[in-house]
């Protein structure tokens, strides 16, 4: 039976926990990944995934609706369209900002990580348990490779 190190990535994209999340996303998007570890000093201390970034920027930016779905005076859809002009310049200082935020402030901290030596069913098992969609590989506390839901559905068909 195959273990992780048999499917595992060793071109493994990480990052460091000061990175920007925006370095972060044009990364996910280059390399077309949604996920990857977060390490320092050889060790990883995180996982950050699109979900992560995605979760971390609505509760920053969560907004009421602006403008009511009812019938209004024209006034009062002036006035509403003249908020939109000033929330609109408020959300971009804000996503602005946001970008500019480190790694480590929406990594997910509680790593899941297996050994080379897991097997397909427990990997399979992890990451159904932990619902996540990709596990690190860990050998003598560093980071050895990767394995995604992808990874492991790819050996399954082989």
């Amino acid at each position: 039976m195959k273990v992780a190190k048999d499917l595992m990535n060793i071109d493994v994209v990480y990052f460091n926990p000061d990175a920007s999340v925006f370095d972060v996303a044009r990364v996910f998007s280059a390399k077309n990944i949604s996920g990857a570890p977060v390490v320092e000093n050889e060790k990883v201390i995180g996982m950050i995934s699109i979900s992560d970034i995605v979760k971390f920027m609505s509760l920053k930016l969560m907004d009421a609706d602006i403008i009511s779905h009812e019938p209004q005076s024209l006034s009062f859809l002036l006035l509403n369209l003249v908020k939109m002009g000033k929330d609109y310049l408020d959300f971009k200082k804000e996503l602005e900002r946001i970008s500019k935020l480190e790694v480590r402030h929406m990594m997910s901290k509680d790593v899941v990580a297996i050994k080379p030596d897991s097997n397909l069913q427990e990997i399979a098992e992890i990451m159904d348990k932990n619902d996540v969609n990709r596990l690190p590989v860990i050998e003598n506390n560093k980071l050895i490779g990767i394995i995604s839901r992808a990874d492991l559905i790819k050996a399954l068909i082989e």
